[in-house]
């Protein structure tokens, strides 16, 4: 591997001009200067396209295009940028996360400490407003499968914080266009079943902050709306279908946290069509057995009444719904700066 190993910098950007600047004023600023940064807007209508070609005249390594095919979404914004890159190594930005100074540094160094794996990932922090003040980790590893956290949507790293090879991202053969949610989720879940060779580097200090919107949730809260639900219908049915001839009974049990999710999430939102699906389909692979068929036709018909607005049933209701339940351990690992 040269000194000069080139590092793209995959970014999707939809209506984020104003935070995309300080994305790419956090690549400007980096110590290791061999780097490509490309992003591909999804149809913003702000101040996007003006900022985003300001930074492509004021730095060359920057460079800016429109979504040039459908479907929208970051997902096809991303293989876009893959498609364009130039780069050995690719991380997948966030049009609204930063870089500290010495991400790709460390990133290149670890890769030529251990370049024997397909990605490399890096302990990444959790912010608001000023970066300085974040305390907290987005997850760390423990002694389970990141397989099996993964499934049961505990992501133990979020999208920027690996570094791929370009072979890894071949591989795989890119983000899944269409997907309105589980994105990350559903690309990760492709390299770990596919048995990638990787690394967790989490004694590393971050070098990447990821940032909370007030309106937003990183944990597995309810997605209702019908793309959505589609998504984690088929993400759900997809990587069942893939994991068939490597099952074991903690795949199965952490299939069953995953589909429960979409189950419920699909009741709750009186998704009928995605509820029934996904139970059919669970019960003929073995993931559900006739006891959560019969909770589940048990919730469908309490919230086709509306009966989980008395307060006796919605806390009866809530006690199914959280049996089935994983709880996440995303955001929950306090870290203390220059340590």
């Amino acid at each position: 591997m040269e000194e000069k190993t080139l590092i793209s910098i995959l970014i999707p950007n939809y209506n984020r001009g104003k935070l995309m600047a300080e994305t790419l004023a956090s690549i400007i600023a980096q110590s290791y200067p061999h780097w490509e940064a490309i992003v591909v807007d999804d149809g913003s209508n702000d101040e996007s396209d003006r900022i985003g070609n300001e930074f492509v005249n004021k730095d060359n390594r920057i460079k800016y295009f429109k979504r040039d095919r459908t479907p929208n979404g970051a997902p096809t914004c991303r293989n876009i940028a893959f498609e364009k890159s130039e780069g050995e190594f690719f991380i997948f930005l966030d049009s609204d996360d930063l870089l500290a100074p010495f991400c790709l540094e460390q990133r290149i160094n670890s890769i030529l400490e251990h370049p024997e794996y397909d990605f490399w990932v890096f302990p990444m922090l959790l912010f608001k407003n000023d970066p300085s003040n974040a305390t907290y980790l987005w997850n760390k590893t423990n002694a389970r499968s990141e397989l099996l956290r993964f499934l049961e949507l505990d992501a133990v790293w979020q999208t920027s914080g690996p570094i791929w090879s370009r072979k890894a991202v071949d591989r795989i053969g890119g983000f899944t266009e269409g997907l309105a949610c589980w994105q990350d989720v559903d690309f990760h879940l492709k390299a770990l079943i596919q048995n990638f060779k990787y690394i967790v580097l989490d004694y590393l200090k971050p070098d990447i902050y990821y940032r909370q919107h007030e309106s937003g949730s990183i944990s597995q809260g309810e997605i209702s709306t019908p793309p959505k639900m589609l998504s984690r219908q088929k993400i759900f049915m997809d990587h069942s279908l893939a994991l068939h001839n490597k099952m074991t009974d903690e795949i199965r049990s952490s299939l069953k946290v995953l589909g429960t999710n979409v189950v419920i999430g699909a009741v709750k939102s009186l998704n009928h069509s995605v509820a029934n699906t996904c139970l059919l389909f669970g019960l003929k692979n073995k993931i559900f057995d006739t006891r959560f068929l019969i909770k589940v036709r048990f919730l469908q018909f309490m919230f086709l009444l509306r009966l989980n607005r008395l307060p006796v049933l919605n806390q009866f209701i809530q006690f199914l719904i959280k049996r089935r339940r994983v709880v996440s351990s995303i955001g929950k690992f306090h870290y203390i700066q220059n340590q």
